[in-house]
C-alpha cells in the first residue's frame, strides 16, 4: 500500500496512526457503511466536509452519524453564512475527491472545525486521503497538529 499525502504529513509531525482498509463500491459509499465495515462506532468515525463562504474554504469534521447545521457552523467559523462545496469542485478546492476528503493536508482553508462531540473520544477515525483507507489517530494530537477548533456544528437530535 502506498502512503497517502495525509500519512506522510502525520509521519513528519511524528503523529502515530493505524491504517484501516475497507472495500466498498463507490455507489454504496457513506460514512455509516465505512464504520460498519471497519467495525467502529459511528460516534468515533468522522467525515470531513468542505464549506464555502465567498472565496474562502472552511473544513468541518463531524461524526458520520450526525448532520451538519450550516447556521451553527457559520457561527462557529465566524462568518455570516456557509454553503457546501459541490462534489465536482472538491478536488480543485480542497485536493481530495468525495470519499477521500481528510482534514490533513487540505489545499486551502480558513480554518478546521470539529464538532465538540469529538471531545468524547480519545481515538477517532478519519479518512486517510484515499478511497478505501481510514486512519485511527489520537484526537488530541490531531487537533493540535491541525490547529483545529471545536464547537457545536451539528443538527440537534429530535
Amino acid at each position: 500500500m502506498n502512503k497517502t499525502n495525509a500519512m506522510r504529513m502525520l509521519d513528519r509531525a511524528k503523529i502515530s496512526y493505524e491504517v484501516l482498509e475497507y472495500d466498498l463500491d463507490k455507489d454504496l459509499f457513506s460514512g455509516e457503511a465505512v464504520s460498519d465495515l471497519l467495525g467502529l462506532e459511528y460516534a468515533q468515525c468522522y467525515k470531513t466536509l468542505a464549506l464555502r463562504h465567498e472565496h474562502d474554504i472552511y473544513i468541518c469534521v463531524i461524526s458520520v452519524k450526525d448532520e451538519l447545521d450550516l447556521k451553527k457552523c457559520a457561527k462557529v467559523c465566524g462568518v455570516k453564512n456557509l454553503e457546501m462545496v459541490h462534489v465536482k469542485d472538491l478536488l480543485k478546492d480542497v485536493g481530495y475527491e468525495r470519499g477521500s476528503v481528510t482534514p490533513v493536508g487540505v489545499k486551502k482553508n480558513k480554518g478546521i472545525f470539529f464538532d465538540d462531540e469529538v471531545l468524547n473520544h480519545e481515538i477517532i477515525e478519519i479518512s486517510a486521503g484515499a478511497y478505501g483507507l481510514g486512519l485511527k489517530v489520537k484526537r488530541d494530537a490531531l487537533l493540535k497538529y491541525l490547529n483545529a477548533k471545536t464547537g457545536d456544528v451539528v443538527k440537534d437530535e429530535l
